[in-house]
């Protein structure tokens, strides 16, 4: 049987490696559809969808939720109770689903036709659009429990498929934008929710044949609705502010400045999410035994694995951002033909919000698993309304739009000493011991990936060929110091032997 370390590191590489591969097609893909809708049917997909997700904030709790109950009790052995989460769980997305229903046929749709700046000309395609992603959403949901079973066995590998088979997927449905006659944003709408409908159908049909505890049963047990229901409401809360950051924000650009600004953004956020594909990978495969252990109160093992989660999540987004952040523009100028204002500004701040934020990731994890969420998560709300606030006022008194999404990065570092005070307080959390093993190598490898390009790019005249000759050096340099500098002896030479044994194979 493999040993928890192992597991981690084989699930974890097998999806690195796949993933970039779906990185370079999601990439290409976001390209050839900006082309083909343009600028302002892109920046309106980009808005109605995200009011749509807006709705959407009920799923990411519920699967944190089912997932760690369910880890919860493998870590204490009790394989009892697995059928009953399961099945409780997916009665409660049931009723999700129809919430989301009522609330985006009424309020989201008078939002829509009502609010949001969208030319008068496209606002059929943008009901389309809007259906489509209600119902899509709908569908992710009932998915959700399916999901959440598959990472909390650590069955990793099935994301590898399914994320390539949705990267390919999209990537035919960019293509057969280019051939068909019909409306193109309407048409884009209307396969992007078909490919929804096959990954929760594969899902599905996955978990039956696999999982036991996958067979529905009729369960109403009120103690665990009740410790479900209590747990979610510090979750959902804190997914609610999150979105109302992410996408409340998407919506005061779209009312201060117009969809074009709203594109620029949405490409941002697709190098981020290119990035964030990694770290999430990684996660997946940590999160069910960073839970386990916590249940099972090894603490030992809890903080090492906290220590190096910690380093590694944020070293695989430091790996590619090191080069985005130096040749911002001249990698959005390849990738896109035309990049639209504020793109690189735009990327650069997602970018550095993402790393800061891989950080603070995985302690959420910790007070979940131990229950004590009050007092931590309270440091997050206000953390995420006062930034929501101040996006309002930077719009409201005519600053530049990139002055928004620099907000959240001073508030998030100011409120860091805190959250690791909290913790400290909750679970006796040494940060000590996080600084010196996580922080301090994060610092050190940070400051010496970056600073020496930085002066080199900033000495070097621009050119194709000096630019490119940058971007690959810092990528070797970078990795060459997340091994020998980062890294510990023991996780250098597993990362040596997986790819030896990938590679060098008989």
């Amino acid at each position: 049987m493999l040993s928890n370390t192992t597991r981690i590191a084989k699930n974890t590489l097998a999806l690195y490696f796949r993933q970039i591969v779906v990185m370079g097609v999601s990439l290409f893909t976001v390209r050839i559809v900006l082309e083909t809708l343009g600028v302002t049917d892109y920046g309106i997909h980009n808005v109605v969808g995200g009011v749509v997700a807006m709705f959407g904030f009920l799923r990411s709790p519920l699967v944190n939720i089912t997932q760690r109950f369910l880890n919860v009790e493998m870590g204490k052995g009790n394989d009892d109770a697995l059928q009953k989460i399961f099945s409780t769980s997916l009665m409660l997305h049931a009723a999700v689903g129809v919430l989301i229903i009522i609330l985006g046929e009424t309020i989201g749709l008078w939002f829509i036709e009502n609010k949001l700046v969208i030319p008068a000309e496209r606002m059929q395609a943008a009901r389309w659009v809007y259906q489509f992603a209600v119902f899509g959403f709908l569908v992710t949901m009932i998915k959700v429990p399916f999901e959440a079973l598959i990472i909390a066995h650590e069955d990793m590998q099935i994301y590898g498929y399914v994320g390539i088979f949705e990267a390919i997927a999209k990537l035919v449905i960019a293509y057969l934008l280019l051939v068909i006659r019909a409306d193109k944003l309407m048409a884009y709408a209307v396969m992007q929710f078909l490919v929804v409908c096959l990954i929760m159908l594969f899902y599905s049909a996955y978990c039956w044949k696999k999982y036991t505890e996958a067979k529905f049963s009729f369960h109403y047990d009120i103690a665990l609705i009740k410790e479900l229901g209590k747990y979610g409401g510090y979750v959902f809360g804190r997914q609610l502010l999150e979105l109302f950051r992410t996408q409340g924000v998407n919506i005061i650009l779209n009312v201060f400045y117009g969809p074009v600004v709203n594109t620029a953004r949405g490409l941002a956020n697709s190098v981020d999410g290119a990035f964030l594909m990694f770290r999430n990978n990684f996660a997946k495969a940590l999160i069910p035994q960073l839970t386990k252990t916590c249940a099972g109160n090894d603490k030992k093992n809890m903080w090492n694995l906290l220590e190096r989660g910690t380093r590694l999540s944020y070293f695989l987004i430091l790996i590619f951002s090191v080069p985005v952040l130096l040749k911002t523009e001249f990698v959005l100028g390849l990738w896109l033909k035309n990049v639209p204002e504020y793109t690189a500004v735009f990327a650069q701040l997602i970018i550095i919000y993402a790393l800061i934020n891989s950080i603070n990731a995985l302690l959420f994890t910790i007070v979940d698993a131990n229950g004590k969420l009050r007092t931590f998560y309270g440091i997050h709300f206000v953390y995420l309304i006062l930034t929501l606030v101040l996006s309002y006022g930077i719009c409201k008194m005519d600053y530049a739009p990139s002055y928004v999404l620099a907000i959240p990065l001073p508030i998030f570092l100011l409120s860091m000493p805190l959250r690791f005070w909290v913790m400290k307080k909750l679970v006796n959390f040494s940060i000590r011991f996080f600084a010196q093993k996580a922080l301090v190598p994060i610092f050190i490898v940070s400051a010496v990936s970056y600073i020496p390009f930085y002066i080199i790019n900033k000495l070097l005249p621009e050119s194709f060929l000096y630019s490119c000759a940058i971007i690959m050096a810092s990528l070797l340099w970078t990795g060459i110091a997340i091994m020998y500098v980062g890294a510990r002896k023991n996780e250098r030479a597993l990362a040596f032997n997986f790819v030896r044994r990938k590679v060098f194979r008989r």
